[in-house]
């Protein structure tokens, strides 16, 4: 059932504008290209909040189902970038959110109970 994945964080203060300039490249030019090719992923967006790419940041990440996530964190070519991807977020405030698609066959599934 086609699942969205939804990370909310805010970057750690301490970091510098150029550390989160680093940041931000790194996460687009590796982490991201290296999530897209876990099977079953569908997409992955950032949005940004108003503090110049500091704060209030979501991102989401659309996966056939549920279980895609589970194998995008064994996934060898994901692994040794999540570290490095969490290190520069405010743990104290992110937020993480699993929702499900709205669809005919969800809505007969429930509906069976």
């Amino acid at each position: 059932m086609p699942t969205l994945y939804v990370r909310r964080v805010s970057l750690k203060d301490a970091l510098s504008d150029a550390e989160v300039a680093a940041y931000w490249r790194f996460f687009q030019e590796e982490f991201v290209p290296a999530i897209m090719k876990v099977p079953g992923i569908r997409s992955v967006k950032m949005y940004s909040g108003a503090e110049r790419l500091r704060a209030d940041i979501i991102g989401l990440i659309e996966m056939d189902d549920a279980g895609v996530y589970e194998r995008l964190l064994a996934d060898p070519g994901v692994r040794p970038l999540i570290a490095r991807a969490y290190a520069a977020w405010d743990m104290q405030t992110a937020t993480q959110v699993f929702r499900r698609e709205m669809t005919p066959e969800l809505i007969r599934a429930l509906s069976s109970t």
